[in-house]
């Protein structure tokens, strides 16, 4: 079921009986289960009707809470989180009689992050009920519900610097949340969000270091480099993903080269490398400082030196030191 699906029968106030909710975007699972909880139930009424069950949850507990009326409401929400039964539960056909005479009168959410799709659970699921994928959100949609939230507090962002602030971050929106109430809190009355306040607040993530470590090396700032590599490893990053990141950035620049001399235009640039078109200019200044064939090799050098770090043939640290020397 797509979100726009979701979306539409939430507008309509038209909830159904059965929902699965999966995926690693645990903020638009938590967001829509409330939505259909606030449109099914009135708030006098939610603490008689609404029953939400964790990970150790029997059937029998689910069946008991299904088969209760609900009291001073027509509906009626069970919702079972992370439940063990994916791993270890009843035969598909008892999930399936289950879920197939479902009383009018309820609305039944399951939710799980990675399920395993072997389990009888998920092969009923899948059949009867209306499966809502919550993945990663991209880059630019991400941005625009920066737009969003920061006008739900009545401050105002641009649209570059709501890509700014993304760019910062990983794509998680319960982070981006958090820190959108710290630069809300950090302003006061203040009603514009700036660049700078976003640079002051906001903790870099992980991926936006690597990129300033790449355009350090660029320049040949091999100074700042280490000292981002520092903060990397005082984030307790483990080595491999750091040369993973290192290394996807290397293949962006590649890519970004291959696709200048084929002339595409800036904004499909930008989806082809799966990067905002903020970016695009910056990285565009990075991949200059190099031809296509330092990028191959110091692209194949990174993957020889994961794999050193791995096989314990050299130290991690060390090992990244000597990339950064090679690439500068």
């Amino acid at each position: 079921m797509s979100m726009n699906e979701l979306k539409k029968q939430l507008k309509e106030r038209n909830i159904g009986k059965l929902y699965f909710f999966t995926g690693p975007e645990q903020f638009l699972v938590k967001y829509y289960i409330n939505e259909i909880i606030r449109i099914l139930l009135p708030e006098n009424v939610r603490s008689f009707n609404c029953n939400v069950f964790e990970e150790k949850v029997t059937f029998k507990q689910i069946e008991d809470a299904v088969s209760v009326f609900p009291a001073f409401s027509d509906r009626r929400v069970v919702v079972v989180k992370e439940s063990s039964l994916f791993k270890t539960g009843e035969s598909q056909q008892r999930y399936d009689d289950f879920f197939s005479s479902l009383p009018d009168y309820i609305c039944l959410i399951f939710t799980h992050t990675e399920p395993d799709k072997r389990t009888s659970l998920y092969k009923s699921l899948k059949k009867y009920a209306m499966v809502v994928e919550c993945e990663w959100q991209k880059a630019d949609a991400l941005a625009k519900w920066v737009v969003k939230v920061f006008a739900s507090y009545n401050k105002k962002i641009s649209a570059n610097d709501a890509a700014f602030l993304v760019n910062l971050l990983d794509p998680d929106m319960t982070l981006i949340y958090h820190e959108i109430e710290k630069i809300v809190c950090y302003m006061g009355e203040k009603t514009q969000v700036t660049r700078d306040v976003i640079t002051d607040i906001v903790s870099r993530s992980s991926k936006a270091k690597v990129f300033d470590l790449i355009d350090a090396m660029s320049q040949r700032r091999m100074s700042d480099a280490l000292k981002i590599m520092d903060e990397l490893i005082e984030l307790k990053e483990p080595v491999p993903l750091i040369m993973a990141m290192i290394g996807r950035q290397l293949f962006i620049l590649l890519k970004m080269k291959r696709l200048e001399q084929k002339r595409v235009p800036p904004p499909e640039m930008a989806k082809l490398l799966g990067i905002m078109p903020y970016f695009i200019d910056k990285t565009r200044k990075q991949a200059a400082n190099f031809s296509a064939d330092v990028l191959k090799r110091l692209a194949y050098k990174c993957a020889e030196t994961d794999l050193a770090v791995k096989t314990g043939q050299i130290d991690g640290r060390l090992a990244i030191e000597l990339l950064l020397m090679e690439i500068s």
